[in-house]
């Protein structure tokens, strides 16, 4: 498996997501599937936050830094 980017699970979050919702809307047969793809998203959701605190970079002594946020799901 190659490693993501915050970014790149980011996008993958947003994708699941929006792929869901189509399935959602679009037939009533798609349920199970479009829950699978919900679990999925927020999988990548999770494992975006994980990323980020690991690239994380601590600045030096008196510089400041601006942490990545996430919005809260």
């Amino acid at each position: 498996m190659s490693p993501l980017t915050s970014q790149e699970a980011l996008r993958l979050t947003a994708t699941f997501s929006f792929a869901a919702d189509r399935m959602r809307t679009s037939d009533q047969s798609h349920h199970i599937r479009a829950s699978v793809y919900e679990t999925a998203s927020r999988v990548a959701f999770l494992r975006a936050q994980s990323i980020a605190k690991q690239e994380q970079i601590f600045p030096v002594l008196g510089q400041s830094y601006r942490r990545a946020a996430f919005a809260v799901v």
